[in-house]
């Protein structure tokens, strides 16, 4: 097993630069116009560290379920905001 391969998609995602690039602006974009609608709570603390803390966002229409997605904490990059736009 080689981990360095292993976790370092990127090097078989063609144009994965770009990609990441449109994605850290969708996460952005969505997070913002969530929290102005006032269908976002975020950073919401849960421990003493500033790392630990989680955003809620609320559907559109009336919730019929919650879905809770937790990011494993990849070591060589990302975080919570940069997956915002799955929700």
């Amino acid at each position: 097993m080689n981990l360095d391969d292993d976790y370092a998609n990127a090097a078989y995602i063609p144009d994965a630069e770009s990609f990441l690039e449109y994605w850290d602006e969708a996460a952005r974009n969505y997070r913002q116009a969530e929290y102005t609608l006032g269908r976002a709570q975020l950073n919401q603390p849960y421990g003493a560290h500033p790392d630990q803390a989680f955003d809620l966002f609320y559907p559109s229409g009336r919730p019929e379920g919650l879905v809770v997605f937790v990011h494993g904490g990849y070591w060589l990059r990302f975080g919570r905001r940069d997956f915002s736009h799955l929700a």
